[in-house]
């Protein structure tokens, strides 16, 4: 469980002053908009568009209605809930890319703080925090996982231990931009295994910077189940619209 305050925590504080003095030695410029002085500018805050209240209680979709959308209602996903905390567009759609995409890992710290503040709203009974896992080829290639550097400053923060070999990769998938909802999920089927000496008997959050059908969450959960975990419950940063990421 979260517990308010903790960003205040000594871990994290070095954590944040281990960046603040790479930004010292390199000024950054802005994820969003490249403006200099800041990683994530006050400007590119007041752009993002954060998700609605309205929202299925399971999935995290818009839906104007108190009970869970039709897609819950026809077959419960294996998470818990999943929740995100803006849609994937504007200033923060270029910050996750470079993220992503551009070796930008100083973005990480500063977009998990918004994470850290939903965690704490939400009060999830939480015991272990981990990240969507990357396969061993795109891995190496990039060098590192993006979902990862949003995680781990959320553990610190809220003071949970994190671990990043709870789930892993079990198989190579293709990506998931262009493919529909049908397409997705036979996509990341059988895709990830976890790892039940970590996981069994505990409530996992699984974090990952982007969702857009939360197939790829679903088959995170459909692991850690199996492995033993209680519960499963999804966090990530954005939520996107099938063909937009």
């Amino acid at each position: 469980m979260v517990v308010p305050g903790n960003m205040g925590r000594p871990a994290y504080r070095l954590y944040q002053l281990a960046w603040a003095g790479l930004d010292w030695l390199y000024p950054p410029q802005c994820g969003g908009c490249g403006k200099s002085g800041s990683r994530w500018c006050v400007d590119c805050r007041h752009q993002t568009h954060l998700l609605p209240s309205t929202i299925c209680t399971v999935c995290g979709r818009i839906h104007h209605s108190p009970e869970p959308c039709w897609l819950c209602q026809k077959a419960l996903p294996a998470y818990s809930a999943l929740r995100s905390w803006a849609f994937f567009n504007g200033p923060l759609r270029k910050a996750l890319h470079r993220l992503k995409y551009s070796r930008d890992l100083a973005l990480g710290e500063v977009l998990a703080r918004p994470l850290y503040e939903m965690l704490h709203q939400l009060n999830w009974p939480i015991d272990l925090v981990t990240s969507v896992p990357m396969g061993v080829a795109r891995r190496a290639e990039r060098g590192y996982n993006q979902a990862t550097l949003l995680a781990f400053p959320l553990s610190l923060a809220s003071g949970m231990t994190f671990r990043s070999q709870a789930l892993i990769k079990a198989r190579d998938t293709r990506s998931q931009v262009g493919l529909n909802l049908t397409q997705r999920r036979e996509n990341v089927s059988d895709a990830f295994l976890a790892r039940s000496e970590i996981v069994n008997n505990k409530c996992i959050l699984v974090v990952d910077d982007v969702t857009t059908s939360g197939a790829t969450i679903e088959a995170c959960a459909e692991a850690l189940i199996k492995a033993g975990a209680c519960q499963v419950f999804g966090l990530t940063l954005a939520r996107a619209a099938i063909n937009q990421v």
